[in-house]
């Protein structure tokens, strides 16, 4: 079934980064974790079906959205559809499917994203918090430099989530790659893992994170990127 939302305000998250906030139709029912697939109310955007994570949580009246936008000219690879987004006011409409998708809460463990790919852990996280079951997770967060970085202040305001934030590109943060290494220095193997981020990340800490014995049942991910069909 295809609901049409309502724009009710966008701020600014980060450089590149925008908060929307649409009504939520009568019925809508998800679970944190789980995305919708956008078109626009745009001639030729209508049936753009990009995937976008809620952030806003079940009991709330409204959904919200943390998507990154991107200048085509500055990024021909991308196809102009979060450009349009990033132009979007309030009062401008957007379709969207019903909610789905694999990442659901399975308990405590370690949360690692990449970028945009944080937007899953928000309401995750935010639902423990509420629920006061933050204890033994931990939040590891990888982005190219410290601007980068999407909510930095919720999540340093959450006491009870451990959160380690890592830059490629500057030199007061801790540097790299998340990989084996790292994993198994900041907290070890013997845990749930919740994976989300771009595909060469994706792929990469799988791969460790099987290498090391993790299970599959114990890796929190989109099924497509255990089956290998990503």
């Amino acid at each position: 079934m295809r609901h049409t939302l309502t724009l009710k305000s966008k701020d600014q998250v980060t450089h590149d980064t925008v908060h929307l906030v649409f009504d939520r139709p009568d019925g809508y029912e998800f679970h944190p974790g789980q995305a919708n697939h956008w078109g626009l109310d745009i001639p030729g955007f209508e049936h753009a079906s990009k995937p976008f994570t809620m952030i806003s949580l079940p009991e709330e009246d409204r959904l919200d959205f943390i998507i990154k936008v991107y200048d085509t000219a500055a990024n021909p690879d991308h196809d102009g559809v979060t450009e349009r987004i990033g132009a979007m006011e309030p009062g401008d409409r957007v379709f969207v499917d019903e909610p789905s998708g694999d990442i659901r809460d399975e308990g405590p463990g370690v949360f690692i994203a990449g970028g945009a790919g944080i937007t899953p852990f928000v309401p995750l996280l935010r639902a423990r918090q509420a629920a006061g079951t933050l204890d033994g997770c931990t939040l590891i967060y990888a982005n190219k430099a410290e601007r980068d970085i999407i909510l930095r202040d919720t999540w340093e305001a959450m006491e009870e989530l451990r959160s380690i934030f890592v830059t490629s590109e500057e030199k007061d943060q801790p540097n790299g790659r998340i990989d084996a290494g790292f994993i198994d220095e900041m907290t070890g193997f013997d845990n749930r893992f919740y994976v989300c981020g771009p595909p060469p990340m994706m792929r990469s800490v799988i791969a460790d994170l099987r290498a090391y014995g993790v299970g599959d049942a114990n890796i929190i991910v989109e099924k497509k990127w255990l089956n290998g069909d990503a």
